[in-house]
């Protein structure tokens, strides 16, 4: 259980550090930018992503591995999260801003980009698995327009996409990695179009300006 947490850590501290140096890059392609607030889309799309290695890698070993999945997401949320102490330990105002600051954004973030696409992924899962649903063209197909629907929402509709794919791996052990590669490849051009375009100021993650950035979040993901 300490190894699926650990796991999960790593990941998501690794999506966090990405996120960090994309948010104080200069990096845009055309019209997107990933500096700045434009650097949700890094969390965004690797953190549902994220789901489907650590769970394959888990849910394949035998035994009840519930457990163990749910430690991966709590170390997943845990790991995205040192992105605000990142911010703190590494900003140009170090000196008049505390770790303590980096609380609300190290919640924060584990909540808005972690656990809703766990929550369905779990679902999808579940559905897939116990055979309430079957994976046919017309269900992929309704799938990815939830998922491109909801995807707007901080990428919560990858979730869905992450929980097919992990039952997808489950049944065919030998086709996970191209099913992994599929998976991190799809981008849906609307939802990274406006998870992109939050780039007017940086990430907040001072208490004081939480509220008004996921006030702004919402009016501009509209």
């Amino acid at each position: 259980m300490a190894l699926a947490l650990l796991a999960g850590y790593l990941a998501g501290l690794l999506i966090a550090i990405l996120a960090f140096a994309a948010e104080n890059s200069r990096i845009a392609f055309g019209s997107y930018a990933l500096y700045g607030n434009g650097a949700l889309v890094v969390p965004a799309i690797l953190a549902p992503f994220a789901l489907y290695p650590g769970w394959v890698w888990l849910l394949a070993r035998e035994g009840d591995r519930r457990l163990d999945a749910a430690l991966y997401v709590v170390g997943l949320h845990i790991g995205v999260g040192m992105w605000a102490v990142l911010e703190v330990v590494f900003s140009t105002q170090s000196g008049s801003v505390s770790l303590l600051s980096a609380a609300p954004g190290f919640l924060l973030s584990g909540a808005l980009f972690v656990l809703p696409a766990a929550l369905l992924a779990a679902a999808t899962l579940w559905l897939v698995r116990s055979r309430h649903v079957a994976i046919t063209p017309l269900t992929a197909a309704f799938g990815f327009l939830i998922a491109a629907l909801t995807g707007l929402l901080f990428g919560v509709g990858l979730g869905i996409l992450s929980g097919g794919a992990v039952a997808l791996g489950l049944d065919k052990p030998e086709r996970r990695m191209a099913i992994g590669i599929a998976l991190l490849v799809d981008r849906d051009k609307r939802r990274l179009d406006a998870l992109t375009r939050l780039r007017a100021g940086r990430f907040p993650f001072g208490t004081a300006r939480c509220g008004r950035w996921l006030r702004g979040c919402g009016r501009r993901c509209r």
